[in-house]
């Protein structure tokens, strides 16, 4: 017999209702505290670590990130989550140390374009602002239409709602309904309003993820899992990583190539700028990256559970009955990819009792909220500050009219984002085709990133040819698989690692042609004689950056409790990755676990670890958190406005090329030639 779904229930809509009520609540309280267009772009440099890792956590836990994470779960399992040990101590150890994020927000600048104008050149400035933005929206239109689906999937709606005669597709109603309100929520307060609701949401989600991890498993059970995953074909193990060398596009070589596009484009992703713009000191905003690792470890790992509770709920004999309308229902879906999508979505629908499956709607509402919000905020920003300012050139918007630009670009952000949705047909899975958009701009700014932060010798030239080179694949990738889909042979992520790849390579030959002298690193990074903030730092020598302290950047902004956490962390990932490494050894030289083993490995590593951790660290987060957010409005309340803190970068050219320029007793240069 095939049963039906349960309906969502009052006990489920009281669930979805409250919480978001609470939410559009903090909001609307938000706007009051936004008086300035720092304020709307960067919530005033006022936010902690803790408002800063939950926040940007909560911008990163969207709808459609967690389908993504679903789609992989169901190609390889756990096994990707074992190869992934070996980038979470290097990643780590890249935010510890401060990579990018440290430097850039020395430079004060708001947008990472702006970044550019203060090291390359105005005209470069442009092109990088039209780029990221072009990139960004590419990258973000398929979120409204992944979102609506899962809606009409999960709540089983109707694929056109009648008003009287007149029919309307509910893809587009969803889309469109969704839309108003994250747009009314970045029109209230900008970054302000981000920073408050995505800490909410993140810390709420945090909790709904550990309950809804604990329900699944009292109602599948280990044994149950360990059967379905234990009967997949030789070659395609999700539970053996050296049974698993058939298993396509998710495999060790995507970890080994995500490792080096994540490190080489720190900073470049311009989806989160706000929240890297908005730390209260260079310092904290380390900190918050730091936390921010940890809180992404808990949270990948829940998802893990739930996608392996609706692989088993898929396949298990005992679950036969129930699920055999779920196979109904996922078979009817005539795309493939889409059908992927919304596999773990129909098979939760079926699987969650009453109070949970409202637990589960409400929190992929509140990550689509946070997400497309950060996004429309981002990209629309990126569009004001880094197009429309610098071809205004020296005339100035007064602060209103700049918040009015901002607001009208917000807008115009979303009408895009449904256009696109409600006409493009995705071809790839989510997080494939968001490393190639991605790369249409980080792969040339990468270079330009690293290079401008971190080597005097680094030119515009140099950075021209990257950003060209990296932009020109990327497209060209993404053309060819768009006409002729078989026709590259590999996937995005490998496009997206061989664009990021001839970028960097043009950038380093491109600079030792062109360099004639050396650039002011100590202005750009506001160091020295040049500081403008208390605790002004300065450059280290070779000998004292290799030191084992200042591997980790254990600066004297670094208090004992710092130390504690940033180090805990990095040693926790390390102690992972040793026993891994061991895993392999054995494995390799001596002899090949037994699935049993494998079984008892995953209960341990990939759910009862996981599962404390999380718990810990949704007590530690959430008092931080709370603290962080009243000193946060504390600091805006008697915070000092200034008119001309809004992401333009003065300057004075002449017949040579570009003057160093005088703002607030700091010199910055400009070696465009």
């Amino acid at each position: 017999m095939i049963l039906s779904p349960l309906p969502m229930q009052p006990i489920d809509w009281c669930l979805v209702i409250v919480p978001l009520t609470v939410v559009m609540a903090f909001a609307l309280y938000t706007r009051r505290f936004v008086r300035s267009v720092a304020d709307f772009l960067a919530a005033g440099r006022c936010a902690g670590r803790y408002l800063l890792a939950n926040a940007r956590g909560g911008a990163e836990s969207g709808l459609a990130s967690s389908l993504a994470v679903f789609e992989t779960i169901f190609v390889a399992g756990f096994v990707l989550s074992f190869w992934e040990k070996i980038q979470n101590p290097i990643v780590l150890l890249i935010t510890i140390s401060g990579f990018v994020t440290y430097r850039l927000r020395e430079t004060r600048a708001m947008t990472m374009a702006q970044f550019f104008e203060m090291r390359y050149s105005r005209r470069f400035r442009l092109f990088m602002g039209m780029l990221a933005f072009v990139s960004g929206i590419l990258n973000y239109g398929i979120f409204p239409a992944v979102s609506a689906r899962f809606f009409i999937y999960f709540l089983d709606l109707p694929q056109t709602v009648h008003l009287g005669s007149v029919g309307i597709s509910t893809f587009a109603l969803i889309m469109a309904s969704y839309l108003s309100i994250t747009v009314i929520m970045v029109l209230a307060g900008g970054q302000v309003t981000l920073m408050v609701v995505d800490c909410i949401e993140g810390l709420l989600s945090h909790l709904i993820y550990i309950i809804l991890a604990g329900v699944l498993f009292v109602i599948v059970g280990w044994h149950r899992i360990v059967d379905v995953l234990a009967a997949a074909p030789a070659g395609y193990s999700p539970m053996n990583p050296f049974d698993a060398e058939k298993v396509k596009d998710f495999n060790f070589y995507f970890i080994l190539m995500g490792l080096f596009i994540r490190i080489y484009i720190t900073g470049a992703f311009q989806g989160r700028q706000g929240f890297t713009a908005a730390a209260r000191t260079p310092h904290e905003g380390r900190m918050g990256g730091v936390l921010g690792e940890w809180r992404g470890y808990a949270r990948q790992l829940m998802l893990l559970l739930l996608g392996v509770c609706a692989l088993t709920f898929l396949n298990h004999p005992s679950f036969a009955g129930r699920s055999a309308a779920v196979h109904e229902s996922i078979n009817a879906i005539g795309d493939g990819y889409l059908r992927n999508q919304m596999t773990v979505p129909i098979a939760l629908k079926f699987l969650l009792p009453a109070g949970a499956k409202g637990l589960f709607c409400v929190i992929m509402i509140m990550g689509l909220l946070a997400s497309d919000s950060a996004h429309q905020h981002s990209w629309g920003s990126i569009l004001i500050q880094d197009v429309v300012l610098p071809l205004r050139g020296e005339r100035p918007l007064s602060p209103g009219q700049h918040l009015w630009l901002l607001r009208i670009a917000v807008t115009g952000v979303a009408v895009w984002a449904f256009t696109f949705s409600l006409f493009f047909k995705q071809t790839q899975y989510i997080i494939l085709w968001w490393q190639i958009t991605g790369g249409v701009f980080t792969a040339g700014a990468g270079a330009a990133i690293v290079g401008g932060l971190y080597w005097k010798k680094g030119t515009a030239a140099a950075a021209w040819a990257a950003a060209l080179t990296g932009s020109i694949l990327s497209g060209g990738f993404i053309f060819v698989a768009s006409r002729w889909p078989h026709a590259l042979g590999f996937n995005f992520m490998v496009s997206s690692f061989l664009a990021s790849l001839a970028a960097a390579v043009v950038y380093l030959a491109i600079s030792i042609i062109t360099a004639t002298r050396d650039y002011n690193l100590d202005a750009l990074l506001h160091r020295g004689q040049y500081a403008v903030e208390e605790g002004g730092g300065k450059p280290l020598n070779l000998r004292q950056r290799f030191t084992f302290q200042n591997i980790f950047r254990f600066d004297q902004n670094f208090t004992r409790a710092d130390k504690l956490v940033a180090g805990g962390v990095f040693w926790w990932s390390m102690l992972l990755l040793i026993v891994n490494v061991i895993v392999t050894i054995w494995n390799l030289a001596f002899r090949r676990w037994p699935i049993r083993w494998w079984a008892d490995y995953w209960l341990v590593v990939g759910i009862a670890l996981p599962f404390v951790i999380a718990l810990l660290t949704l007590v530690w987060f959430t008092i931080g958190g709370v603290r962080d957010m009243r000193d946060f409005f504390a600091a805006l309340k008697t915070r000092t406005r200034d008119a001309s803190d809004d992401g333009r970068v003065p300057e004075r050219k002449t017949a040579v090329g570009f003057e160093p320029v005088m703002t607030k007793n700091v010199t910055v240069e400009s070696n465009a030639r």
